[in-house]
C-alpha cells in the first residue's frame, strides 16, 4: 500500500510520520487493529503529534479488547456445547 506525499514542504520526519499514520489507518480500514497499533506506535515514537496518535492507539486498544471479549465468548460457548454433547453421550 504505497502512499506518496505531494506536499514538498514536509520534513523527512513529517513525511515518515504521515506514512506511519497512513499505514496504521489502512490496517484499521481492514480491521487488523494489532498491526494498526504497531504503526501508530512507530508514529508515537517520533513525537510529532502525540495527541492524535494516542487517540488512534486508544481506538485500537478498544477494538482489540472487544475482539478478545468476542473470542472468549465463542470459546466458552464451544466448551459448553462440547460438555453438553459429551454429557449426552455418557448418559
Amino acid at each position: 500500500m504505497a502512499h506518496t506525499e505531494t506536499n514538498t514542504n514536509l520534513s523527512p520526519e513529517e513525511t515518515k510520520f504521515n506514512e506511519y499514520i497512513t499505514r496504521g489507518e489502512d490496517f484499521c480500514k481492514i480491521e487488523i487493529y494489532r498491526n494498526a497499533k504497531e504503526w501508530f506506535q512507530k508514529a508515537l515514537e517520533m513525537n510529532i503529534n502525540n495527541i492524535l496518535v494516542k487517540e488512534k492507539i486508544d481506538i485500537c486498544d478498544k477494538k482489540i479488547k472487544k475482539e478478545k471479549k468476542i473470542i472468549y465468548t465463542i470459546v466458552a460457548a464451544a466448551i459448553l456445547i462440547i460438555a453438553i454433547v459429551i454429557g449426552l453421550k455418557v448418559n
